[in-house]
């Protein structure tokens, strides 16, 4: 009868691929052949890692293998350089992903000599048979000895140590030397897994046309390795690339203190302390750590990147009014319908407004002091990279106090092309205080405002506005005629 697999350990000690440098696992201790780090990482998900390893080469041919690189390596993507010697070139490269579990590994030593161990009761090893593995699969192993099969053993499985296997993924080149001897090797190449994000935290001052802005740095190692002390660089921007979609992580960490010091803001953005000034990068921004961080896997570190305590700031109140072609005979059936209005913030990324330098991609929530002076969520929106004196236009929530009611007075057709619709909206304001309020209007393509009550902007080719004050409590009405078609 079969019996089921138990669970079974393939002892290994000390695994080394011949010819190879040492390197340690994954582990808090400092790798003493691992040189400087560096990372140049990019938002979306990838990443350019350049380090220095010391090898030991041996005169002729050998090969060295690197652990602790990324899992997420682009095996095409790297470049290796010797800076202290010219007498090592690289010959061949080769990319191991490891094994990921004891069956992985298992499986690797198919039709090679293993051993069995047996136990007793006391854990103490007893028994040993050796035999040649046959098969490794989950729950089915079976192992050849000189005049039988065992299948399922009740064992101990131990393999050894000299075959090549290698259980930690590892970059490895076939290095050719004359002299051999110690020395540097640089390495290069990109990554996915290993990605950073801004996000911006915004205050709006409630007595003023001003907010607080602060910009916020997180940078995701998921690469299945840590780098430690490394000098960082965040890149702004979208090169082309060909690597894998990103993953999500729910893990969290944080920079060393020097991250957390800042300068004293006094109304232009300036730079957190711990970061250089955003520097050129081709066509893309860099905005590169003074310090060094650890990048732990399955970690996500946040550092405060750059911030203003008063960036000028326009609220804009508007309200989209339906298309006059369409939706005004449901308007003119229910009067009372109410159109809500939205409130967005504009402002001019400039040194006159308080900004004036590159901002990222990123995610913006907005918040702003109730009447006892507790911070509330007001809403969020997002930007794209952003350069000097660019202009920044967010939409961030539904408003309760500011709404328009609106319907259609007349309609008549001019002749078989044209139409005429005249329009009457009313604006009210609840608020304490009067308010600009900018209606925008759809009217397709070929129109012409006939005539209006107040003095309207064509937006573009399709669409008109109209911004109105409207009184503290009170209400303001528009009206206007527009000719449709051509």
């Amino acid at each position: 009868m079969r019996r089921e697999l138990p669970l079974f350990l393939i002892v290994l000690a000390g695994l080394a691929t011949p010819g190879c440098t040492r390197a340690i696992a994954q582990t808090t201790q400092a790798d003493p052949t691992r040189g400087p780090i560096e990372l140049t990482v990019y938002a979306g998900d990838f990443a350019m890692v350049r380090e220095t390893r010391k090898v030991e080469l041996q005169p002729g041919r050998v090969r060295v293998g690197l652990q602790g690189v990324s899992q997420r390596l682009d095996q095409n993507s790297v470049l290796f350089n010797w800076p202290s010697t010219k007498d090592a070139k690289v010959v061949s490269s080769t990319y191991d992903l490891g094994t990921q579990s004891s069956g992985r590994l298992l499986e690797r030593f198919l039709g090679q000599k293993v051993e069995l161990v047996y136990r007793g009761q006391d854990g103490r090893p007893g028994d040993r048979i050796e035999g040649i593995l046959q098969v490794a699969e989950p729950g089915n192993v079976v192992v050849k000895t000189d005049d039988r099969y065992i299948v399922n053993p009740d064992a101990t499985i131990e393999a050894p140590t000299t075959t090549g296997i290698v259980t930690i993924p590892q970059l490895s080149a076939e290095v050719e030397s004359k002299s051999g001897g110690a020395t540097d090797l640089a390495v290069s190449y990109m990554t996915g897994g290993l990605s950073w994000n801004a996000d911006y935290t915004v205050t709006l001052a409630p007595d003023r046309d001003q907010l607080g802005l602060e910009c916020w740095a997180t940078v995701t190692n998921k690469t299945g390795t840590d780098f430690p002390d490394a000098k960082l660089s965040f890149v702004a921007g979208s090169p082309n690339r060909v690597l894998e979609e990103s993953r999500e992580y729910d893990s969290a960490g944080s920079f060393g203190r020097a991250a957390t010091k800042a300068r004293a803001l006094n109304g232009d953005l300036q730079m957190n302390a711990a970061f250089n000034a955003p520097q050129r990068m081709g066509e893309l921004y860099a905005y590169p750590y003074k310090s060094t961080a650890t990048i732990r896997q399955d970690q996500m570190n946040r550092v405060r990147m750059m911030g203003s305590e008063g960036v000028n700031v326009k609220r804009v109140y508007s309200i989209a009014l339906p298309p006059v072609y369409r939706e005004y005979a449901s308007l003119n059936a229910n009067p009372d319908q109410r159109l809500t209005a939205t409130l967005g913030i504009n402002f001019t990324n400039a040194k006159t407004s308080g900004l004036g330098l590159p901002l990222p991609a990123g995610a913006i929530r907005v918040y702003e002091p109730d009447a006892t002076g507790a911070v509330r969520y007001v809403g969020a929106a997002s930007i794209g990279d952003t350069p000097q004196d660019a202009k920044v236009s967010l939409e961030l929530t539904n408003v309760f106090d500011i709404y328009a009611r609106a319907r259609q007075t007349g309609a008549r057709r001019i002749d078989k092309r044209r139409t005429s619709r005249t329009v009457e909206v009313v604006v009210s304001n609840e608020k304490a205080k009067a308010t600009e309020v900018r209606l925008v209007e759809p009217f397709g393509s070929n129109w012409k405002i006939a005539s209006e009550t107040d003095k309207s902007l064509k937006l573009n080719s399709s669409t008109n506005s109209w911004t109105l004050t409207v009184p503290a409590g009170g209400e303001k009405k528009l009206r206007y005629t527009v000719i449709l078609g051509s």
